[in-house]
């Protein structure tokens, strides 16, 4: 047999060795160029992203949009549409509340309901009051220690039903409405509502506090007496909307106030004030009579009759109810809205507290 040379060997190695060189040259272009590749991709999707980001949240805190991408955008990088008390209110929320509202109010245009007048101004305004209130709701059940049970949620689904024939119909009339479905319609609505029932079941049964109401209206009732103005003082501590003008009610007739009201303001003689406090369903009062006069006016049987008029003032010392307590509550907590619409918490010190008529 023949016999290859040393350099023969050499010479049929080489070619090879060249061979595979060659090949691993190849692979190493290829994978350089895949990197490059996905090194491009990932650049261009960091590029959409970011573009995608910056126009959402421009969307968002600029315009105020309820648009899918918008909405998406906003869900993701959880905007904030602003803060309560330090608490985050996602703008995903809002503008699913705002979608809410607005199929409620075109609802209510053909049912001829309560909300079809509605701006969107005061649309936007309710579903902040709402996103707000439920914030300052879970930080006042923390505080009285109360929760949610299974029982309650049931109780509350059983009284619901007896309203309509069966589920489906309760889950439809929620979807004609809100939009929403019954389970979106108990996170939103239903737990809220039950833990604003237990706080006022709490704060209605804190005779201490009740206690404490008295005292402070009993010390401006002394205070009165011993020379202070009346309207200074109503002014000062007056607890409903006729404080602004020095507690003012105005001319009323017999049947417009509560009875207790009533018996008190017309046992009095023009210029008299109540010598103790006067007990109502709204709370402690101090009234006095401003003047009184005869009007002739139509009785039910359509026959015209003389009527004793009185013009009375009165100071209002709440009792503390769930109203009055949130109302607090939002008058102390800290609003950082972020989103470019109408600031509904610049009104706080407008009260929606009822005079004592019926």
């Amino acid at each position: 047999m023949e016999q290859n040379t040393p350099q023969e060997e050499k010479q049929k190695v080489v070619p090879e060795v060249s061979a595979v060189n060659t090949k691993k040259s190849a692979t190493v272009d290829e994978n350089k160029n895949m990197k490059m590749f996905a090194f491009g991709m990932v650049g261009v999707l960091a590029t959409a992203f970011v573009v995608s980001a910056v126009v959402g949240i421009y969307r968002v805190y600029a315009k105020a949009d309820t648009d899918n991408f918008t909405v998406t955008v906003a869900k993701a990088l959880r905007l904030p549409v602003m803060k309560v008390n330090g608490e985050s209110v996602l703008y995903s929320n809002y503008a699913d509340d705002m979608r809410a509202i607005q199929k409620l109010v075109d609802f209510d245009k053909l049912n001829k309901g309560n909300s079809a007048g509605l701006t969107p101004e005061q649309m936007s305004d309710q579903v902040l009051w709402r996103l707000a209130n439920n914030v300052l709701v879970k930080s006042a059940a923390a505080k009285y220690g109360v929760k949610i049970e299974t029982k309650d949620m049931d109780d509350l689904k059983a009284n619901l039903l007896k309203q309509f024939k069966d589920q489906s119909e309760v889950e439809k009339e929620i979807q004609q409405r809100y939009g929403w479905t019954y389970a979106q319609y108990e996170e939103k609505v239903i737990k809220n509502f039950i833990l604003q029932q237990k706080i006022g079941e709490k704060i209605q049964g804190d005779q201490k506090a009740r206690e404490e109401i008295r005292n402070k209206a009993l010390t401006v009732l002394n205070e009165i007496k011993a020379g202070k103005d009346f309207a200074d003082e109503a002014k000062v501590y007056g607890e409903d909307g006729t404080k602004t003008n020095g507690g003012d009610l105005g001319w009323f007739g017999k049947g417009d106030m509560v009875p207790e009201f009533e018996k008190a303001v017309y046992a009095l003689k023009p210029g008299e004030m109540t010598q103790d406090l006067v007990e109502t369903q709204y709370g402690y009062h101090i009234i006095k009579l401003v003047e009184t006069k005869i009007e002739k006016t139509k009785d039910a049987k359509g026959k015209t009759v003389e009527a004793g008029k009185v013009h009375a003032s009165h100071i209002l010392f709440r009792f503390p109810s769930p109203e009055t307590f949130l109302d607090q509550l939002a008058k102390t907590a800290t609003f950082h809205l972020y989103a470019k619409v109408h600031n509904p918490f610049a009104e706080l010190n407008a009260t929606t507290t009822p005079t004592p008529s019926k």
